[in-house]
């Protein structure tokens, strides 16, 4: 697949298209809401709070950030990224490891005029 190919398939995917929709004044925004979701079961059909994960698999090298729902137990792919994690060591800037610094002590610029 040409990166160009690629750069056009990520753009439609987190494209925004506007739509119209007209509430009926019988109904709230939420019950609204749950109206247009499908009838399945899951992180669409239900409404309880989710929670943000990530999983990282080896053999694919793919990130993928999730949503899930800890009472219903499904998940939904938010997006999926191909990521390799590198590491790079190095030696420590000193012997002793970590380096401790003394932070500078505050000095007011007027002398502090005492009540008499």
């Amino acid at each position: 697949m040409t990166a160009l190919r690629l750069i056009t398939e990520r753009l439609e995917s987190q494209s925004v298209a506007r739509m119209d929709y007209t509430i009926p004044g019988e109904l709230t925004i939420d019950e609204w809401r749950r109206r247009r979701r499908p009838s399945s079961t899951g992180s669409d059909g239900c409404d309880h709070l989710h929670e943000s994960t990530s999983r990282y698999d080896h053999e694919t090298k793919r990130l993928t950030f999730l949503l899930v729902c800890p009472v219903c137990r499904t998940e939904r792919v938010v997006d999926s990224i191909h990521y390799e994690p590198q590491f790079t060591p190095h030696e420590p800037p000193q012997p002793g490891g970590a380096t401790i610094h003394q932070l500078p002590v505050r000095r007011s610029a007027r002398p502090l005029r005492r009540a008499a």
